[in-house]
């Protein structure tokens, strides 16, 4: 018993990478830190005009209801988006309704050090703005965690997202 608690505590505080190549169950549900895509600062500087911090909604998976508390794969693939209604006008401007965010979904708990309670996490990579061309970003939304099993974490399907410059 007590290898199996020294070996779950030792999977969890790995990264990502290092989790899978020594076989750590469940290692997908957690994000690893790095840094954001190439180009990433550039795009949201120039091209979006996105500044450090701006915080925009979205519905986190357009592929599920929109403010219902929905069943997400840790690890899989989602594609978010700006809904109707969103009424900030800096957001309208720079990220617009329509506008399509690229990335996955992931799970973190207590037992990976975090303090704030069980929460997922979606970290978008990329970005498609109405009428433009897709764009390498670094953006994430982080909303509480309402359960966990196996694998999939649920949570409602809308928040709000931060522009970042590393993934956390």
């Amino acid at each position: 018993m007590p290898k199996k608690s020294v070996a779950a505590v030792e999977c969890a505080s790995l990264s990502l990478v290092a989790a899978l190549a020594v076989g750590c169950p469940g290692a997908q549900i957690r994000p690893e830190s790095f840094t954001c895509p190439a180009g990433a600062d550039e795009a949201m500087r120039e091209q979006l005009h996105w500044r450090d911090g701006d915080t925009f909604i979205l519905q986190l998976d357009d592929r599920q209801s929109g403010w219902d508390e929905v069943w997400f794969t840790a690890g899989a693939e989602v594609v978010g988006v700006v809904p109707k209604g969103v009424n900030d006008d800096r957001q309208a401007a720079v990220a617009p309704r329509g506008t399509r965010f690229y990335g996955k979904a992931y799970y973190l708990s207590d037992k990976m050090g975090r303090v704030d309670g069980p929460a997922l996490v979606v970290r978008y990579d990329r970005v498609k703005l109405p009428g433009q061309e897709e764009q390498p970003i670094c953006f994430v939304v982080e909303n509480e965690a309402v359960a966990f099993k196996d694998g999939r974490v649920k949570g409602v399907n809308r928040g709000s997202g931060t522009v970042v410059h590393r993934w956390p």
